[in-house]
Formats: C-alpha cells, sequence, structure tokens
C-alpha cells in the first residue's frame, strides 16, 4: 500500500485531528518529495511526459509546447504540486486545437496570474524603448513592479531605464 500527504501525521495525532491508530497502520517507511517548485528543472521532462500520455489517450494530434507555454510552467508556483501539472496539462490537451499548446490553453488559474508582457518591436531605438517604459507604467497604473514584468525585465533594469530616460515613477 502506498499513501501520500503534504502533512505531518504524527503532529496531527498529538493535535486529535488523525487517528494513531491508522498512522501506525500506514507508516512504515517515509520517503520526502519536494514540491514541484523546489525541482522546476524537472517540469519540462514531467509536462511532455503528461503531453505524450494525454494525446494518446485523447487521440489528439498535438506534436509539442510553445516555448511561451513551457515558461509560462517553469514560472508558476504550483501549489497543487506535480498533481495540478498533469491536470494543467490535461485541460490544456483538451482545450488545444492546434498542433502545438500556447499559454492561452492552459486553466485561467494558471495563465492569468502571470503577468502578461508588453510584445516587443523590431528595431529597438531609444525613443521606442522610452515609449515602451511609457506605456509598461500606464498599463500598471505606475507600479514599477508590475511594468517591469510587462517588459519581461528586472526592477533593477527598468529603474536604470527610467533613470537613464529622467522618468519617475508616473512616467513624467
Amino acid at each position: 500500500m502506498l499513501a501520500a500527504t503534504h502533512h505531518d501525521l504524527g503532529h496531527k495525532v498529538q493535535e486529535g485531528q488523525f487517528r494513531a491508530d491508522l498512522m501506525y497502520r500506514i507508516r512504515v517507511t517515509r520517503i520526502r518529495l519536494p514540491s514541484l517548485r523546489e525541482h522546476r528543472e524537472d517540469i519540462p521532462l514531467l509536462a511532455g511526459t503528461f503531453l505524450s500520455r494525454f494525446r494518446e489517450s485523447m487521440q489528439k494530434p498535438i506534436d509539442s509546447l510553445s516555448p511561451d507555454a513551457l515558461e509560462v510552467l517553469m514560472k508558476y508556483t504550483w501549489p497543487g504540486n506535480i498533481r495540478e501539472l498533469k491536470n494543467a496539462i490535461e485541460f490544456a490537451v483538451i482545450h488545444c486545437q492546434n498542433p502545438v499548446i500556447h499559454p492561452h490553453d492552459f486553466p485561467p488559474e494558471i495563465s492569468e496570474t502571470l503577468p502578461q508582457q508588453l510584445p516587443s518591436r523590431p528595431g529597438h531605438s531609444k525613443a521606442t524603448d522610452k515609449e515602451r517604459i511609457l506605456e509598461a507604467l500606464d498599463q500598471s497604473n505606475g507600479n514599477r513592479k508590475q511594468a517591469a514584468q510587462l517588459l519581461g525585465v528586472s526592477k533593477a533594469t527598468f529603474y536604470r531605464r527610467l533613470s537613464e530616460f529622467g522618468l519617475t515613477a508616473g512616467g513624467k
């Protein structure tokens, strides 16, 4: 028999929230597995495995995850651990209408929790960089952290760029 929990059963027994006799029946050996956010490097392999499994069982011609979709998976916090990742991939396979899964194919709790970046523009110049910074500040209502996320840069880089252009938090 195999049982899994994220609770400390010994502590739960002491608090009277779990039966001691049941704990002793199931507690033969213990293996601690880190949460998915503690080993993000496994996400691409796990996502690929789940994708193969669901693609086959649902007989859908889905080839892969787009780089953007994989980036979303890598940045998400995964409070539901591997089960949540598995469910997200299954959801995406069900909803995907293309041979490649994109971020919008994931459940809303995953795709909507990440800030959307402003699209990059070809031919960067100082003028277009300043426009993008002003646009990000406008979209984030002057919130510098959110503006940096929209641009896909670190806060330090964002602050440096603000200084270069002589801009304040409100973009003036």
